[in-house]
């Protein structure tokens, strides 16, 4: 015959569930990635758009490998 104690006290109080995330919060912050990518883009846009001179003395990249000049 086999006896099994538990003498760790049993508490009236259930244990309380993890708490789950705000879902507006996530959405909000999905939202703000979405907002900071389209405004990165937007500025990489316009600077390609300039010239390549003037994109040469900003220090930026050209999109065209072949677009140097000697």
């Amino acid at each position: 015959m086999t006896l099994v104690g538990f003498d760790t006290r049993i508490s009236s109080h259930a244990p309380r569930m993890p708490r789950v995330a705000n879902p507006l919060g996530i959405l909000m912050t999905a939202a703000h990635a979405v907002n900071r990518w389209r405004t990165r883009r937007a500025d990489a846009r316009a600077l390609e758009a300039l010239p390549f001179d003037l994109r040469k003395d900003l220090g930026w990249p050209s999109a065209d490998s072949n677009s140097h000049v000697l």
